[in-house]
């Protein structure tokens, strides 16, 4: 009978890590831009100044984990790791509270409050580490005291404090589970009433030091956001803790039906996570976040096969163009997809520095330096620690490319104190070969997209990225004027099939005869205004104006 329970037990546990491992392996590129969103820095004057923070250590050591996140499977078994010894401390503390395994299952109910932390766009990680040490202090503390009852009130003080300098508003946590238990046992509750007295003065005095702009945000969990953000996602994974102790304890007390019980929390959990994901997830973000890894990594043909699961709409500037553009396809194989009316910048307000990131990499790339260079500043500014290795990357060459040595130099040294971008900034640093970028930095001033891409062809006909994307933007602008202009610098050239298709619709059959538009091109349209089909129609710039690009019509 007893092996039988062992081996129930080996089950259950083998289950849940499976099942938190798959979940985990969900988010791993959620997790992914942790990395670069708090950037650990081996710097010893960066390490003191954390320090002097409250929660100084629990953001040191979460930006060392997350530093190894630029590996997604790292992040992935790291988080489970976490889950894992929230869940075992919680059960931990469930049979400090009644003598029975069977509410072990209520464990799950916090970590799945915490796996919805993740899907928060501004949720920091910094709370996972704090939930973790401040459950496990918990269980250090009550066996502390069964040993010595006499100094319960000095070590339940030192923790407390010691804990919200160290590892922030998790401390508070720790009081009100000392003090739930001892109440919940029938314990004197007076140590935990003086942790917790202690505790706020410690809070205030953050606030007055001006860490924290309110009592608010240094008590409650959002001081483990990246800034003020109404998301309060872990404030219920710290609740559901002594929520479930009282529960299992009033559950023993009135010897209810466990079923009932059973069936009753089981639905509110089943609820509560599904419409807290609902809430939450944004399919849009992590699709781009997913993307982002890839492109980070330049596997444009995974980004081209990622979007293939996916119909959603298509910004000029995105990824999937960019990747298209880089293996030299975006003109053939641009209308495989569904691209929107081109727009200066992509229209989310739900993404924060996803989307000046996206926008840095594929100006760079395209030769837009001007662009790429606002858009890399503005999200190193919204970056929590204000360092975005991938976008000190770019600032590194392109102020190394226009002389600005000093500019450059700077954000190489700050990249030198990191792990993974050390030798990789000096070499950009070094690198004298600006042949990729334009030779002066008059392209500072916006003039529009096209214009700007006209400018930068010029500058640099080599640029073929560049010209994909001043000719696609001609097409999803349906820009007739500039489309013939473009026509007469390209004469004596041979024309692009998707040019040659977007003559027919704006031009006579005559003039698309002048411009050169190949007699093939000019039947099938022909073809098509009969009502008649065509081979490989979905891919081509008629069926864009036909479906696609609603607020244009056939001729």
């Amino acid at each position: 009978m007893k092996g039988n329970t062992v081996n129930t037990d080996k089950i259950k546990i083998t289950t849940t890590c499976v099942a938190l491992l798959a979940i985990a392996l969900y988010q791993r590129f959620k997790l992914y831009t942790f990395e670069s969103d708090h950037l650990f820095l081996f710097d010893a004057d960066w390490i003191i100044g954390h320090l002097r923070e409250a929660g100084g250590l629990n953001l040191i050591i979460s930006s060392f984990l997350t530093q190894f996140f630029k590996f997604p499977i790292v992040g992935a078994i790291v988080t489970t790791i976490i889950y894992l010894a929230i869940i075992l401390c919680v059960n931990k503390l469930i049979s400090s509270v009644v003598e029975s395994k069977s509410f072990n299952p209520l464990a799950l109910v916090p970590v799945g409050f915490m796996v919805l932390c993740i899907e928060d766009l501004f949720y920091g990680y910094r709370g996972h580490v704090a939930m973790a040490v401040g459950l496990a202090l918990v269980i250090l503390y009550q066996r502390i005291i069964q040993n010595n009852t006499k100094h319960e009130i000095a070590v339940a003080l030192a923790f407390s404090v010691v804990l919200y300098e160290l590892f922030g508003a998790i401390a508070l946590l720790f009081d009100t589970l000392i003090l739930t238990i001892a109440l919940l046992n029938k314990l004197k509750s007076l140590a935990a009433l003086i942790a917790i007295i202690a505790t706020l003065p410690c809070c205030f005095a953050a606030v007055i030091s001006e860490q924290f702009i309110s009592m608010a945000e240094a008590t409650l969990p959002t001081q483990y956001y990246n800034w003020p953000t109404p998301y309060r996602t872990m404030l219920f994974a710290w609740l559901a803790i002594p929520g479930i102790l009282i529960l299992v304890k009033a559950t023993n007390r009135i010897k209810a039906k466990r079923s009932i019980i059973d069936s009753v929390v089981l639905i509110l959990v089943v609820m509560g996570f599904g419409l807290g994901f609902k809430q939450l997830h944004n399919a849009k973000t992590t699709k781009m976040q997913h993307e982002c890894y890839l492109a980070d990594n330049n596997r444009w043909k995974e980004i081209i096969e990622l979007n293939k699961r996916h119909h959603s709409p298509t910004n000029m500037v995105s990824y999937i163009n960019l990747a298209l553009a880089m293996q030299n396809q975006l003109l053939d194989r641009m209308f495989e997809f569904n691209q929107q009316l081109p727009s200066q910048r992509t229209n989310s307000r739900t993404v924060r520095n996803e989307i000046l990131r996206l926008e840095s990499t594929a100006y760079f790339l395209s030769g837009h330096i001007a662009q790429a260079r606002q858009a890399a500043f503005n999200s190193a500014l919204i970056t929590p620690d204000g360092v975005e290795p991938h976008d000190f990357l770019r600032l590194i060459a392109i102020n190394n490319a226009f002389g600005n040595n000093n500019v450059s130099r700077k954000h190489a040294d700050v990249l030198s104190k990191t792990l993974f971008y050390n030798k990789i900034s000096k070499h950009i640093l070094a690198d004298t070969n600006t042949s990729k970028l334009p030779s002066t930095s008059n392209f500072c001033e916006i003039d529009g997209f096209a214009n700007d891409y006209h400018k930068i062809i010029e500058a640099n006909p080599q640029n073929t990225v560049a010209q994909q994307f001043y000719i696609a933007y001609i097409l999803l602008s349906a820009d007739k004027n500039r489309l013939l202009s473009y026509l007469e610098e390209q004469q004596g050239h041979p024309l692009h099939r998707r040019v040659e298709e977007a003559c027919t619709i704006m031009f006579s059959t005559d003039e698309c005869r002048q411009f050169g538009v190949s007699e093939n091109v000019i039947n099938e349209f022909e073809m098509l205004r009969k009502g008649q089909k065509i081979n490989n129609f979905y891919t081509t710039y008629w069926y864009y104006i036909a479906y696609l690009n609603t607020t244009l019509k056939w001729k």
